[in-house]
């Protein structure tokens, strides 16, 4: 009996130590439990900051990719439309270098013929009644002097002689009245000129003491009579607007034939 009242509290100290000792081991599992834990959440919280960020950086890269595919697709069209463009220039090149190859053919026939026709304009003034002979041979020496440019163009210096040749072919069927001078008798008189197309040339002076004709076979101014003065009065304020439209007495010379 005394050895077992020994024994119980031995016993019981026992297992009060590997109560004590399994209490301790749980604690310190528990707080390993705990900072595994913490650990585990911080680690998820540093992993969703990385998502976050992923995501962030995502979302930009996806964004930059948009603005960049726009910006290829309008570069892509201007490029395009460009092309369109440098191949119309050159077909344009192309055309204008055929063009003046045809030209300088051209320029081969058309220059001389040129030549011809303002040689022949200038021959014909100098055989027609002399009205505004200062205005017409300055309008043949100016295009005398554009054929021998060489900044202007063929076409230019056509157009110049075409249009010299309307001019002198609107003389032919207008009628006009103009102030200049003119040697008559020896001496030079300011005079009023009226011009009926390239029928007839008369003046009266501006004193209103002399009165002529041209006489285009003669080459000479000729005295008019009363009757051809009062109609160059007449045909002046005709010309002038002056007077309304009526028939007045000309005198009609003969062309000098040229053989």
């Amino acid at each position: 009996m005394k050895i077992i009242k020994t024994f119980l509290p031995l016993t019981f100290i026992f297992i009060i130590s590997i109560n004590a000792q399994e209490s301790t081991n749980s604690i310190d599992e528990l707080n390993e439990s705990v900072g595994t834990s913490t650990k585990s959440l911080k680690d998820s919280a540093a992993n969703q900051k990385n998502i976050n960020t992923i995501d962030r950086q995502t979302r930009e890269l996806e964004f930059d990719y948009k603005d960049t595919y726009k910006e290829y697709e309008n570069l892509k069209l201007y490029n395009d439309q460009l092309q369109k463009i440098i191949n119309s220039q050159n077909e344009e090149i192309e055309s204008i270098i055929f063009q003046i190859a045809e030209l300088d053919n051209t320029n081969i026939n058309i220059i001389p013929l040129m030549l011809k026709m303002t040689a022949a304009l200038e021959q014909f003034i100098s055989l027609d009644i002399p009205f505004l002979l200062e205005e017409r041979t300055s309008r043949i020496e100016n295009i005398k002097e554009v054929m021998d440019r060489g900044d202007v163009s063929t076409s230019e210096k056509f157009r110049k002689v075409a249009e010299a040749y309307q001019v002198e072919n609107d003389y032919g069927r207008t009628i006009e009245a103009y102030r200049g001078s003119v040697n008559f008798e020896d001496k030079e008189f300011n005079a009023d000129f009226l011009r009926v197309g390239r029928v007839a040339l008369m003046f009266i002076t501006t004193n209103g003491d002399k009165a002529a004709y041209w006489d285009n076979s003669s080459k000479s101014w000729v005295k008019s009579s009363g009757a051809i003065k009062r109609s160059t009065e007449e045909g002046l304020k005709i010309a002038l607007k002056q007077a309304p439209p009526a028939l007045i007495n000309i005198p009609v010379t003969a062309y000098e034939k040229n053989n």
